[in-house]
């Protein structure tokens, strides 16, 4: 897992994702819309477990219902890659060389030239 963040406890998404990582596509949060809107982390639904899917799907659908179809649109909207605001996290984290911060990659970088 390239980047992750984690859930804050006091989140109305622990209750679904418990202390797990969960896996986002980068460490720094975009706004998904328009200006204006709050920042999001970019969820990698893909490499959640199935159980997590489907209960993030169900509060999609359940928050959701005049713009969602069916709980299985929702499960599609989730497995695609799903926004979700970055006030519900405690930060993020990589383990990917590009993602982060210059000190860290420099730091990184001169410890693989020299050994």
């Amino acid at each position: 897992m390239a980047c992750w963040t984690k859930v804050n406890p006091d989140s109305e998404l622990y209750q679904i994702f418990g202390d797990s990582k969960v896996p986002i596509l980068s460490i720094i949060p975009f706004v998904p819309r328009e200006s204006g809107m709050p920042l999001c982390y970019m969820v990698l639904g893909q490499q959640l477990p199935d159980g997590i899917v489907n209960q993030l799907a169900q509060k999609i659908y359940e928050t959701w219902a005049s713009e969602c179809e069916s709980l299985e649109m929702a499960r599609e909207y989730v497995l695609k890659g799903i926004p979700l605001k970055t006030s519900h996290f405690s930060g993020a984290n990589t383990d990917d060389y590009f993602q982060m911060p210059h000190g860290a990659a420099l730091n990184i970088a001169s410890h693989i030239n020299h050994n």
